[in-house]
């Protein structure tokens, strides 16, 4: 295959996708027994066996030029998945280890792991394969050193194509040792990929040596390397470590071992074909055991005939598609029912090979090893545990004891390694009629006569055997065999009787669980009808909300119209009013002195209101001044008039003098003077009065304001408690809502009636509070002028035809309530009143009920201390 690699035309494009494999660009190695061709997508065998994706790869890189269905890209890409599968990919190899003769594909395998840097089949590793890692950066922290975690570790050696499966830092008792162990895999690919670990660190000059020769370590250079035979038996943490996890096997044991677990063909080494699967070797042995061809010679014939009886008899191999072990065959038994029961075996069944080729060497006998005689027995199909050489003193005696299974399978064999050696002319009557001892083996299974000779086969027989029957064998194991099936029987019934009492307890169990499902269903039903209910009362109680907010939209729409047109109002207001404005800063200026004296009857007046009952006593005595100051006002006013009407007559009688005068009476303009200075003291009397009027009338209107602020501060502390008497608050202008429900429940069902109630009683609480709407009109009723509403109004006519009487009263009184207490706002205010009576209560019933209240509550606090 170096060829060629080494000599194709496209050699720089074969070096380019190899290269590409080994990084990992395509996907070769599915799982340790699959393998693909990342080249055929198309082709219908998509999982090989490595043996197989091999064969197919150097096939098409070495096809020839003329296969128009290869073009030569195809070749180079094949040639490079060649080269890449025996030098990149490493697999279990195929053959067994030491003097046995590998087949060639295994050799190429195992010489590929070889040539990762290997001494040979005898170095030794510590396995499962294991690397190390020294010197990896800490840092000191809390009184500990800590440093790089195992993930981190193996994510970067993961990075640069080693595969570790884990590395685990090692720790001491003051943290972070500095110092890892690696683990690979167990197979081939692991050891490839420890020996690529090594590799890399030690051609950057970080392998082993290089550490052991560095003197200064204080770099921050990680070095590592594969771990061997020094590393386990060193006192450091790494080999404690090592010697917890692993243990030193040398290259050779392992492939002995895996050549062991390999099935291959012991006749056919030149086949293609190496490892087989156990029916694909059993239908290969019988096939050529019953052909017809004369291209196989009868010594063939009779090799595979042997082989197919060994694997019928004892072979027991898992099949790749999952079968189970085959089952004995009728060798077996004939092996057991043609032999004699009463005749004496060594027991373990065992062999005996004499005449074994020993030669003298440093003046002793030597002669082939146990381990070469077994694998010549395993490959005729005797499948023997154990061969065991026999010495005199150092001296090879050129004979040997096998050890077969203490089966009936392994006493099959025995008698199959009897009987073949005997058949050839190699048996045990043989070996003692025969005078000239040729180099050729002699093998027969151990009797009693060989169990008590003198000799060195003698002696070794009984070290480990005794001479017993196959009817003891088959009595003994009968009486195991029912043993056995007693104590199977015991268990049976144990189990069966444990299982009807889980049977029991699983119905128990399942009948609680049934309950506890209707429970549970009957508690998610009503959760569920909860939860439709508090729904749908949430979706009632949002639509309220939404109605609610609706009409506070057009409340403060209209509020918003009102206000500015009060705005618009007060701009006109303030252009025709600045005149009054000029007069009235001047009247302010004339009056400061009188508003000081104001301000300071204010503040005592304040002071005076915070006892609830001088405050009613105070304004009950200003009340009568007041009263007596009306009557004082009005005899001063008709003082007034007098004077006004004695000023008019002096003006009078003034104009007539004026005109007397002419005449030149001096008695007559005496009396014009005399009336004149009358007239000046009538003026200056009548502006004394004048003045004192307006300072009555501005004592009036601030004490009218108290007694509003008082009733204002009444009113709010009445809808503070709670009060269940004839005195009480009443929502001035407030339209009650029961009439209009009790209409429309004898038009309509509840729930239609109480929707469509609450929309007219909106309605109507907008027309109320529109000052565009005015049904009402000023009479002259007994002299006096008296507000009645207008009956023939559209919507009071309307109202009253369609809805009833009741309804037509409910709305006329909040408007004349409206129209009395808050004309000019038209919006809803409390007032307190008098249910008792029907009319507004005045201040002093109020305090009254206060009063009242606050003995009531004076006497239970007594009561609760």
């Amino acid at each position: 295959m170096e060829s060629i690699w080494e000599h194709s035309p496209e050699n720089d494009y074969e070096k380019k996708m190899h290269e590409e494999l080994k990084n990992g660009k395509y996907q070769v190695k599915i799982s340790n027994k699959s393998y693909t061709c990342p080249y055929c997508p198309g082709k219908r065998t998509r999982d090989f066996r490595y043996e197989d994706l091999l064969q197919h790869a150097t096939a098409i890189g070495s096809c020839s030029s003329q296969n128009a269905k290869r073009t030569e890209r195809d070749k180079a890409n094949h040639v490079a998945l060649t080269k890449y599968l025996q030098t990149d990919v490493a697999v279990l190899p195929a053959g067994g280890g030491g003097g046995s003769k590998l087949p060639s594909a295994a050799k190429s395998h195992a010489a590929a792991v070889l040539e990762q840097g290997l001494h040979g089949r005898d170095e030794v590793f510590v396995w499962p394969w294991t690397g190390v890692m020294v010197n990896i950066p800490t840092d000191l922290k809390n009184g500990h050193y800590v440093g790089k975690g195992g993930i981190k570790l193996r994510n970067q050696l993961a990075k640069r194509k080693f595969n570790p499966i884990r590395v685990r830092p090692l720790w001491s008792c003051q943290g972070h040792s500095g110092t890892a162990i690696v683990e690979f895999h167990k197979d081939w690919s692991g050891l490839t990929d420890a020996m690529s670990f090594e590799k890399a660190y030690d051609s950057t000059n970080h392998g082993k040596r290089n550490w052991l020769a560095k003197t200064d370590k204080s770099s921050d250079d990680v070095y590592a390397w594969i771990a061997r035979v020094d590393d386990y038996k060193s006192n450091s943490i790494i080999g404690e470590d090592l010697r917890k996890i692993g243990y030193l096997r040398p290259i050779s044991d392992i492939l002995e071992e895996e050549a062991r677990k390999t099935n291959i063909c012991p006749y056919c080494p030149w086949r293609r074909t190496i490892n087989f699967q156990y029916k694909d070797l059993l239908q290969h042995a019988s096939a050529i055991a019953t052909c017809s061809s004369k291209k196989r010679t009868a010594k063939d014939k009779a090799n595979h005939l042997s082989l197919a009886k060994y694997l019928q008899i004892d072979f027991a191999v898992a099949c790749a598609s999952g079968s189970t072990k085959p089952p004995p065959s009728s060798v077996v038994v004939e092996a057991v029912t043609n032999y004699d029961p009463n005749e004496m075996l060594v027991w373990p069944w065992s062999g005996v090979v004499v005449n074994i080729p020993v030669e003298l060497k440093d003046g002793r006998y030597v002669g082939e090893s146990g381990s070469k005689l077994r694998d010549q027995l395993s490959r005729r199909g005797f499948n023997p545990i154990r061969v065991q050489t026999l010495w005199i003193d150092k001296w090879h005696s050129g004979t040997a004891i096998v050890e077969f299974r203490k089966d009936w399978s392994g006493f099959a064999d025995a008698m199959f390694f009897d009987k073949d050696y005997e058949v050839n002319n190699r048996g045990k009557t043989n070996w003692l009629a025969k005078t000239d001892k040729s180099s050729d083996l002699y093998a027969w299974i151990a009797r009693v006569d060989d169990y008590n000779a003198n000799d060195v086969i003698g002696e070794t027989l009984r070290r480990f055997g005794d001479p017993r029957t196959v009817l003891d064998i088959m009595e003994e194991e009968a009486r195991k065999t029912n043993k056995l099936v007693i104590s199977l029987t015991n268990i049976f019934e144990t189990k069966k009787r444990y299982m009807l009492e889980m049977e029991s307890k699983v119905k128990e169990t399942e009948s609680s669980l049934s309950q506890l499902i209707v429970e549970r269903d009957n508690m998610r039903r009503v959760y569920n009808e909860e939860i439709r209910k508090i729904q749908s009362s949430a979706w009632d109680h949002y639509k309220k909300i939404f109605k609610d907010h609706e009409k506070l939209k057009v409340e403060l729409e209209t509020q918003k119209r009102d206000l500015e047109r009060r705005g618009q109002d007060l701009m006109k207001r303030e252009t025709h009013n600045k005149i009054e404005r000029e007069r009235l800063a001047e009247e302010l200026e004339q009056n400061a002195v009188k508003n000081c004296s104001l301000q300071a009857a204010a503040k005592e007046q304040q002071r005076a209101d915070e006892n609830v009952m001088k405050l009613a006593e105070e304004h009950k005595k200003q009340k009568e001044k007041l009263h007596k100051r009306i009557i004082q006002l009005e005899k001063q006013l008709d003082a007034k008039q007098a004077v006004q009407l004695e000023i008019e007559q002096l003006r009078g009688k003034l104009n007539v003098m004026m005109h007397m005068g002419h005449e030149g009476d001096l008695r007559v303009l005496n009396k014009v003077e005399l009336l004149i200075k009358a007239l000046r003291e009538k003026e200056e009397e009548l502006h004394d009065l004048e003045a004192l009027n307006q300072y009555l009338i501005l004592q009036e209107r601030n004490r009218n304001n108290d007694l509003q602020d008082a009733r204002k501060e009444l009113v709010n502390g009445f809808k503070e408690i709670s009060v269940n008497g004839r005195i009480g608050v009443k929502r001035m202008g407030e339209l009650d809502s029961k009439p209009f429900h009790e209409a429309m429940k004898k038009k309509y069902n509840e729930a239609e009636a109480n929707e469509r109630a609450s929309e007219l009683c909106s309605l109507f609480e907008e027309y109320l509070r529109d000052p565009e709407w005015h049904p009402v009109k000023v009479v002259d009723f007994n002299g006096r002028h008296q507000a009645v509403i207008k009956e023939d109004d559209e919507k009071l006519r309307d109202l009253r035809e369609n809805y009833g009487e009741e309804v037509y009263n409910a709305v006329t009184s909040a408007l004349c309530e409206i129209n009395e207490y808050n004309p000019s706002g038209r919006y809803i205010i409390s007032e307190l009143w008098n249910y008792g009576e029907g009319r507004r209560a005045n201040l002093k019933e109020g305090v009254a009920v206060l009063l009242k209240q606050l003995r009531l509550y004076k006497r239970k606090r007594g009561e609760i201390d």
